[in-house]
């Protein structure tokens, strides 16, 4: 059980998403935000408040009755529109997850009931259905909207649901100002993504191994002139991980096998800092308009804000994808190499059989698809912008498609480590090389883990080698990490 007590982690939403962990919220977050629903309306009734007593969007300059009590049920069916393919439960639960964290934090100002009916949502597993096309970076209206929705009975839910009664002005505006769906879809990528990093360290190890690699790159020494930020820390990390004792083939290997410190710390920096992004946003209260309250939960001001505006978001997602994708050729050289009789005095493609056998040719093919999708996914998403609403959203940032994109680059990555994985274990093999004879427990460990895969070198369908490797993957991240 995760209780939210205003301090959740993104392991929390990822349990909450992955694993369907039950989730509470504690009595005193219930208070404190029951007391700051009252203290918004009484700062409601006195300072103009946007949603409360005026409309939405470009209709913001409008007055709205105070005796208008359809006010907030029009925005949440007006803005409940969406396009495209359903999108994954995962990522729907880990949308709830982020926004039931962020309304902890007092400073929407809605009503306590809605925590506790979006809790009993995730707690049940009685979702809103949520389709692809309707976030554009400035708070996830149609997603939020759709869920209030689901909660209020006026759509179905996955599961058996309570219908909660009517909302009013105080809690429709307040409970979708946020970007919880691009925000938990970026925590689960983020987290794919690290743990496949984490597997691709040592799937590396298995490759330098086979191909006997130097290990100067990864000396105190070499790593602290490349000047990275963490750098001696990731080479002390690489050098537990390969072990002492090599005896190098080459006085300087290609980049393939020399360049990877430099490149893969640039990757590690860029996911650190969207971790630490991640984290501040899953707590915070990105509302507008934001009730701020003293010490002792007393309203002292409306503000009228744009913490909406996930430019930040989108950048971070932009550094993350292209640190990925510039790692990519590395893992390329590394393949040709694998595959090339001049490195591995062994045959072409590791082949067996007749002379004219592929090998793991295609499997080559495979991985430089996938870095296709990587190199198209990198492009800088947050050089876009978009003006709607009468010029109201006049800089909408697209950092929901950022998320898109690096969900698709995610995707491709496994397959590239799996790839070089299934090579790289075919490569061990021909050689004569053992768990037992590789440099440190984590590459025997992980070596032995890839070992299960199909040994039969003879040309066949491998779609099922791929699939294995895949599979395996998330058992060998513990061992990199």
């Amino acid at each position: 059980m995760i209780v939210f007590s205003g301090g959740t982690t993104t392991a929390e939403i990822v349990a909450i998403a992955r694993r369907q962990a039950g989730v509470a919220i504690s009595p005193d977050v219930i208070g404190s935000i029951g007391l700051a629903h009252e203290e918004a309306a009484n700062l409601s009734e006195r300072i103009p408040t946007y949603g409360r007593s005026t409309g939405f969007g470009a209709n913001k300059a409008t007055p709205v009755d105070e005796d208008d009590l359809e006010h907030g049920m029009r925005l949440l069916r007006s803005s409940a529109v969406d396009s495209g393919t359903a999108l994954a439960e995962d990522a729907v639960r880990s949308m709830l997850a982020v926004r039931l964290s962020q309304l902890c934090t007092p400073g929407a100002g809605l009503e306590d009931r809605i925590l506790t009916a979006l809790a009993s949502m995730l707690n049940s597993n009685s979702l809103p259905t949520i389709r692809e096309f309707g976030s554009i970076g400035t708070a996830d209206l149609s997603a939020l909207c759709g869920t209030a929705l689901t909660l209020l009975g006026e759509r179905a839910a996955t599961g058996p649901l309570d219908p909660m009664a009517a909302w009013g002005k105080d809690s429709a505006l307040p409970f979708v100002s946020s970007n919880a769906l691009t925000i938990g879809r970026a925590v689960l990528a983020a987290h794919d993504l690290r743990q496949l990093v984490d597997a691709a360290l040592v799937v590396y190890a298995l490759a330098f191994t086979g191909l006997s690699g130097n290990p100067s790159p990864f000396s105190a020494a070499a790593a602290k002139g490349t000047a990275a930020e963490d750098v001696d820390e990731f080479a002390q990390r690489m050098r537990n991980i390969l072990g002492s004792g090599h005896t190098p083939s080459r006085i300087q290997d290609p980049y393939g096998l020399r360049a990877f410190l430099p490149s893969t710390i640039g990757l590690i920096n860029a996911l650190d800092k969207i971790d630490a992004l991640l984290s501040r946003l899953i707590v915070a209260a990105q509302e507008n308009p934001l009730f701020v309250y003293d010490e002792n939960g007393k309203g002292i001001s409306v503000e009228h804000s744009a913490g909406f505006h996930q430019a930040p978001l989108s950048l971070a997602l932009d550094g993350v994808k292209i640190a990925l994708a510039q790692t990519i050729p590395l893992n390329m050289s590394r393949i040709r190499m694998m595959t090339d009789p001049e490195y591995t005095l062994l045959n072409p493609f590791l082949a067996v059989g007749a002379d004219s056998a592929s090998g793991i040719m295609t499997i080559e093919y495979v991985v430089a698809s996938a870095y296709g999708a990587i190199h198209t996914a990198a492009h800088p998403n947050s050089l876009a912008t978009v003006v709607l609403s009468r010029g109201t959203e006049e800089d909408a940032s697209f950092a929901s498609e950022g998320v898109v994109q690096l969900e698709r680059a995610v995707r491709g990555y496994r397959s590239v480590v799996a790839g070089e994985l299934i090579i790289a274990t075919r490569l061990l093999r021909q050689r004569g090389i053992t768990p037992s004879d590789m440099h440190s427990d984590a590459a025997s460990d992980a070596y032995e883990l890839a070992l299960s895969l199909p040994q039969d070198d003879s040309d066949r369908d491998q779609r099922k080698d791929l699939e294995s490797a895949e599979a395996i993957l998330e058992g060998l991240a513990p061992l990199g990490s």
